[in-house]
């Protein structure tokens, strides 16, 4: 899908960190970050930061347009270019179904991170703790959870091997660890300015769609709270067996391997990200 305006897909599991980097990306000078968008149509949502409130990004008209827009006769990007002065549009949707309705973007990063961190947010999400005030989850629910993300990984990597883009990875913990060095690299690679302001993404006026919570509304008491940090929370809650199951699964080892070549097979002419 040709479109005017140059387009950055995030594609990832759920809790991969889309919402952290997409937030990131957009104090770059003509970035707009639409978030996961697909929210706008699935579920009639406008601005996660403004709420119930006019926004001045995600205005009624655009949000009208998108929401009345017939996706085989118009491109989802350019309803957006069309409303925006914006260059690059980040789009956190992370889901091929997504990108294949809205149509591909011309890059796609794969934002994964250690798949024990990823397998306790979505067990987090799935099943109550013993209210014993133990907080390990069970061999069945790890066994559950892990069964999610290889089917999960898998079906992404199948769909970014199929595609004819600029592709790359990140790892979420990487980026935790060298954000200003990371995001430098993005840049680098998407060929646009960077702003040094945009570590600290929780001090500026932020506008975007979906995302697992509200950046300014986090309370002060969560692990994320106005800083970026590795999701380090699986610690608590994985016994010992657990974690060394994981870290040993034969099916986990190769999707991570397949993780660590996808961008350099023909299918990125930047420097990998470090």
């Amino acid at each position: 899908m040709v479109t005017n305006v140059r387009t950055l897909g995030i594609i990832g599991l759920d809790y991969c960190g889309s919402t952290l980097v997409s937030n990131v990306l957009s104090s770059m000078p003509g970035v707009l970050n639409v978030g996961e968008s697909h929210w706008i149509i699935d579920r009639n949502l406008g601005c996660r930061e403004c709420h119930n409130r006019p926004c001045p990004i995600f205005t009624r008209s655009m949000l009208d347009d998108l929401r009345e827009a017939k996706l085989t006769e118009q491109s989802w990007w350019e309803i957006f270019s069309r409303h925006s002065d914006a260059d690059l549009i980040v789009s956190a949707d992370k889901l091929p179904k997504h990108f294949d309705l809205f149509g591909v973007p011309d890059n796609l990063l794969f934002l994964y991170k250690d798949p024990k961190a990823n397998i306790v947010s979505w067990c987090k999400r799935k099943f109550e703790l013993p209210s014993d005030g133990t907080s390990i989850f069970v061999d069945d629910e790890v066994e559950i959870g892990v069964k999610w993300w290889i089917e999960m990984t898998n079906n992404l990597l199948e769909w970014l091997e199929r595609q004819d883009r600029e592709i790359s990875t990140m790892s979420l913990e990487k980026f935790a660890k060298n954000p200003r060095g990371m995001t430098l690299s993005l840049c680098g690679w998407l060929g646009i300015e960077f702003d040094p302001t945009s570590i600290d993404y929780w001090n500026r006026e932020l506008h975007y769609i979906g995302g697992n919570h509200s950046v300014k509304r986090l309370k002060p008491d969560r692990h994320f709270y106005r800083r970026i940090a590795v999701d380090d929370r699986w610690k608590s809650h994985l016994s010992d067996i657990s974690k060394e199951k994981i870290d040993n699964n034969d099916r986990i080892l190769r999707l991570m391997e397949r993780i660590s070549t996808i961008s350099s097979n023909r299918k990125s002419t930047f420097f990998r990200l470090p």
